[in-house]
């Protein structure tokens, strides 16, 4: 039987999970002007520490890519580098449309965390590792980072930041690659959003479109006699 501590923490890991909401967050600069970044000194540091911590994710292989295990690779843009992004993102790429959001999205976060997970046999010509066994390693890679981002957003939540997790957009091209530096060749799968200021009114919200379409009765789950 559980004792008190540990049905407390129980609930607050459970309604941590329940409360996690999404929210694209967004500030037009063409409306309310120029966003000057704010000293997010201490908001930072609890998104590199929740970044620290969510990396006890699980992993089934060792991906073994420059000595480091973990099939993950996370990159932090501060509300500084978000801007300069924001500011250059229509120069950088001339085909999107004028109603692209990313620019109101990164004037508008706290931070930008991106995270990669490296496929092992997916670019791989050859390899003497079986089709089937391939598979399987490059799906636990991906399986595993997708563990970790859901660490990093529940820790977030907890601090009471609000997070949208973004498949990222032009984050995922050569362009945007090379304007950041990013060196490790990583597939991005997620690009996580992180509000810092819920209270600020020059920022407009919106809340996720499949909160309300979930199975509540379970209808995904399935008991085995």
């Amino acid at each position: 039987m559980p004792d008190k501590n540990s049905r407390d923490a129980i609930k607050i890991v459970t309604d941590t999970i329940k409360n996690r909401r999404t929210f694209k967050v967004l500030y037009n600069s063409n409306v309310h002007g120029n966003r000057e970044p704010a000293d997010n000194g201490p908001n930072h540091a609890k998104v590199l520490a929740a970044i620290a911590s969510a990396g006890w994710a699980p992993f089934h292989y060792d991906r073994a890519m420059d000595e480091i295990a973990e099939p993950w690779r996370v990159d932090f843009l501060d509300e500084v580098k978000c801007r300069e992004v924001a500011a250059n993102f229509f120069d950088w790429f001339d085909d999107v449309k004028p109603t692209n959001k990313l620019p109101a999205m990164l004037n508008g976060c706290g931070c930008l965390v991106l995270v990669s997970w490296l496929p092992q046999f997916l670019d791989s010509a050859t390899s003497d590792v079986l089709p089937e066994k391939r598979r399987q390693v490059d799906e636990e890679h991906l399986a595993a980072t997708a563990a970790y981002i859901q660490n990093l957003i529940l820790i977030l939540t907890a601090h009471d930041f609000g997070t949208y997790w973004s498949s990222g957009g032009q984050f995922r091209t050569p362009i945007m690659r090379d304007k950041l530096g990013l060196q490790h060749g990583g597939r991005l799968l997620g690009a996580v959003f992180v509000d810092y200021n819920p209270n600020d009114e020059s920022l407009e919200r919106l809340s996720g479109k499949l909160r309300n379409r979930r199975s509540l009765e379970l209808g995904w789950f399935n008991k085995i006699e």
